[in-house]
């Protein structure tokens, strides 16, 4: 299974998941459009075929809830001890084990983004990072979050990942990257043209 999803597939995906959990059967083209503002049906299609390509979804075609989700195998990986990144301890030991479920927090309401520049550098979020988004969170001041200009001159949306505040008029976009500004949206336009899809909850990074 092809875990790069761009930002619109990764939410239709997850707005499918929650659909089927909440009604028992999946959503129509026009519902997961509406869903994730996005108003060309054609481009929800396009979507839904890049989810089956790799691997995410079975499309029963001619139907109009023909959408059927693939089983994915949960993954653990044993813990068997501490390493030090300061003054050398023992070496790890394997006399207690324990596992970590890496699905425990990948619920109906998640997802993953490949991380695109360096904007959140100085929070340890580098370019070629994943991102463990939480569409469900509750937001406050301070969150890493993904926000989306809805109405961008773009397929689903522009998306950026950065520190949200809500501001006496307006909303702040914060970088963690002391050579970039903050993107100040006033509250109206925010309300109108800007959503908040999820709350970093985890970060992953290939060695």
């Amino acid at each position: 299974m092809d875990s790069r999803l761009s930002e619109p597939q990764a939410r239709i995906y997850n707005f499918i998941l929650q659909y089927l959990r909440q009604e028992g059967w999946p959503p129509t083209n026009r519902e997961i459009g509406q869903a994730v503002g996005i108003r060309s049906t054609g481009h929800i299609d396009h979507h839904l075929t890049a989810l089956e390509r790799k691997g995410y979804i079975i499309r029963v075609h001619g139907k109009s809830r023909g959408i059927r989700l693939t089983d994915a195998p949960a993954t653990g990986v044993r813990v068997i001890g501490a390493i030090a990144a300061g003054v050398p301890l023992d070496y790890y030991s394997d006399t207690e084990v324990e596992t970590i479920d890496l699905n425990e927090r990948i619920t109906g309401h998640a997802y993953m983004l490949e991380v695109k520049g360096n904007s959140m550098i100085d929070d340890h979020i580098a370019n070629g990072d994943f991102v463990l988004i939480d569409s469900g969170a509750h937001i406050d001041d301070g969150d890493i979050v993904v926000a989306t200009h809805v109405d961008a001159v773009t397929d689903g949306g522009a998306a950026t990942l950065k520190r949200f505040y809500q501001e006496h008029g307006h909303v702040r976009l914060q970088p963690a990257n002391s050579t970039m500004d903050p993107i100040l949206i006033d509250a109206k336009e925010w309300d109108r043209e800007w959503k908040v899809q999820g709350k970093v909850i985890a970060v992953y990074r290939r060695c």
